[in-house]
C-alpha cells in the first residue's frame, strides 16, 4: 500500500510539473416541493490539457431522480474532446466547444410497482456543447456549458422514465452546466 501511495504522488508531481492536467467537476441540487421532486447528481472530471488548443477528459459520476414515489438512479461515463477555439490575450476568458459521448446506466422503480423489481435504464448522448471557461488564475478555472447539439437515445426504462429519443439543438437557461477545475 505504502508503494501504491508512493506512486500517487510521484505521478501527481510528475503532472504538476508540466502544468496539463486539471481536475474538477459539477454537483447539482434540484427540489420542488410542490411537485415532490428531487434531482441529485455529483459529476467529478478529470482531464488532460495537450496545447493551448486541444484537451480530453472523462466527466464520471451519480445522478438521483425522484418523482412523486418513483425513483431513478443512473452512474454515468462520459469521455470528452475539447477544442479551445478562442482566448483572449491573457488568457483570462477562452470560449470551447465540448465533443462527446455520455453513457447512463442504473435502476428505475416506478410508483405503485412492486418494491421488489427493479430494472435497468441505458440513456445515451452523443453532443457537441459549447462553453465559456473564467482563468482566475493559473491554476483554478470556472466554466459554463450551456445546451448544446446532440442526440440523445434510451431503453423501454428510460422511456418510461420519462426520457426520449431525441435529435435537436437545445440552449435552454435551464440546461445551464456549471464547474470548477483545478490545474495541476
Amino acid at each position: 500500500m505504502k508503494k501504491f501511495i508512493l506512486g500517487v504522488i510521484v505521478a501527481l508531481s510528475s503532472l504538476s510539473a508540466s502544468a496539463q492536467a486539471y481536475i474538477g467537476g459539477s454537483f447539482g441540487f434540484n427540489r420542488d416541493f410542490d411537485k415532490n421532486e428531487t434531482e441529485f447528481s455529483i459529476l467529478p472530471e478529470v482531464g488532460y490539457n495537450f496545447n493551448d488548443s486541444w484537451a480530453a477528459g472523462l466527466e464520471f459520476g451519480y445522478t438521483h431522480e425522484y418523482n412523486r414515489g418513483a425513483c431513478l438512479n443512473l452512474g454515468r461515463i462520459a469521455p470528452y474532446a475539447r477544442w479551445t477555439f478562442f482566448s483572449t490575450s491573457n488568457n483570462l476568458v477562452s470560449l470551447f466547444l465540448d465533443g462527446g459521448i455520455g453513457l447512463n446506466f442504473g435502476t428505475t422503480k416506478l410508483a405503485g410497482v412492486d418494491d421488489s423489481t427493479s430494472d435497468t435504464a441505458f440513456i445515451w448522448n452523443i453532443a457537441i456543447k459549447p462553453g465559456i471557461a473564467f482563468h482566475p488564475t493559473k491554476r483554478f478555472t470556472v466554466l459554463a456549458h450551456l445546451g448544446g447539439l446532440g442526440y440523445d437515445g434510451t431503453n423501454d426504462q428510460g422511456k418510461a422514465w420519462g426520457y426520449t429519443n431525441k435529435f435537436g439543438l437545445n440552449f435552454r437557461t435551464t440546461s445551464l452546466n456549471l464547474g470548477f477545475y483545478y490545474n495541476f
